[in-house]
C-alpha cells in the first residue's frame, strides 16, 4: 500500500494514535471519522505518535487542529504529539499548530495496549469535504494560514457546489 495508515488504540483516559508512513489528505478520512465518534462519545484527549510518521500534509493537520478545538468541558490540550521528528515539528510550527497541541519533547511510549489498524474509507465526496473542513481548521488558527488556504478552499467549495453538495460538513 502506499502512503501510510493509522493504527488506534482506547486508554481509560486518552485514545492513542499511531502514525506509519504519510500522513495525507489520501487516508486522513478513516482518522477523521474515528476521532469524531470518540470525542462524541466524551473522550476528550488523544495522544498522536509520530516516531513512524515519514511526513504530513496540510489536510492532516487541519484534522488535528479540528480535534484540538473539538468543544469539551476542560480546558486541558485536547490532542498531544509525541515522538516527533525535527522535520515534523518544523511542519507543524509552520501552519501554528503547535498553538493548539501540545508537543511532548520526551520520547514517549504508549500504555500496553491493543492497538487496530483503522481500515481506510472511500467515497469521493466524503474525502472532499473532509479536506474542505480540515483546511478550514487551518484558516481559523492564524491569518496566514487564511491566505495561503484561502484560495484552495474556495475552489474545494466550488468543486463541491459542482457536485451538487450542500457545503461543508
Amino acid at each position: 500500500m502506499q502512503g501510510g495508515y493509522y493504527e488506534v488504540a482506547t486508554g481509560t483516559r486518552a485514545v492513542y494514535v499511531r502514525v506509519h508512513g504519510l500522513a495525507t489528505m489520501s487516508n486522513c478520512l478513516c482518522l477523521r471519522t474515528f476521532l469524531e465518534s470518540l470525542l462524541a462519545e466524551g473522550r476528550s484527549f488523544i495522544v498522536v505518535d509520530l516516531a513512524d510518521c515519514t511526513g504530513m500534509d496540510s489536510t492532516f493537520m487541519g484534522v488535528l487542529a479540528g480535534a484540538a478545538t473539538y468543544e469539551r468541558n476542560d480546558k486541558m490540550p485536547g490532542v498531544a504529539a509525541v515522538n516527533v521528528s525535527e522535520p515534523l515539528l518544523h511542519l507543524l510550527k509552520n501552519v501554528g499548530l503547535t498553538e493548539l497541541i501540545f508537543i511532548e519533547p520526551e520520547p514517549f511510549e504508549a500504555p500496553p495496549l491493543e492497538f487496530v489498524r483503522l481500515e481506510e474509507q472511500r467515497g469521493e465526496k466524503e474525502l472532499l469535504a473532509c479536506v474542505h473542513t480540515a483546511h478550514e481548521h487551518l484558516m481559523k488558527i492564524n491569518d496566514r494560514n487564511e491566505e495561503i488556504f484561502r484560495p484552495y478552499v474556495a475552489a474545494l467549495e466550488l468543486e463541491m457546489k459542482q457536485r451538487g453538495m450542500k457545503g461543508p460538513d
